[in-house]
């Protein structure tokens, strides 16, 4: 806490709803390694694919990593200037197992996005193919910039 009864400043990294501060990340990993659990196993309800997010001239896409998912088991919402993917990956295979290593998540997932330029929200468009999901959006194009100048009458 700061003299002022604030929590310290803390650099995050990410933007909007999806931003991250290091410092809670490593306070999960401590409090993770203090407690016996395995390292990147957050007590969350929701786990987060791989995802990149990149621009071409006229669009913005996001490609995600979810290999296991049915196409009908997606929602891909855009609203208020954040791109929301989420669904769930069901179990592979059925009864009890034991497991040496368990990398593959499972269960809900959810990525929340706010995109860096602004897009065209009647232009969202998914598609899924060979565990890769492609979301695209249409890139308005710039408004001016600059100072402008009004003569007052």
């Amino acid at each position: 806490m700061t003299e002022s009864g604030s929590p310290p400043h803390r650099p995050s990294r990410g933007s909007g709803a999806s931003t991250v501060h290091l410092a809670d990340e490593l306070e999960v990993y401590f409090n993770e390694v203090a407690h016996g659990k395995p390292v990147g196993f957050v007590a969350s309800p929701k786990w987060k694919p791989p995802t990149d997010v990149y621009e071409t001239a006229t669009e913005i896409v996001v490609l995600m990593d979810v290999a296991g998912v049915r196409p009908e088991d997606f929602t891909v919402e855009f609203a208020e200037g954040v791109l929301t993917i989420s669904g769930e990956r069901p179990a592979r295979g059925e009864g009890k197992r034991h497991y040496h290593a368990m990398e593959v998540q499972i269960g809900p997932f959810e990525r929340r996005l706010r995109l860096p330029v602004p897009v065209d929200p009647t232009s969202l468009r998914a598609t899924y193919d060979q565990g890769f999901l492609e979301v695209q959006l249409t890139k308005l194009p710039p408004r001016p910039s600059g100072s402008h100048t009004v003569k007052v009458t």
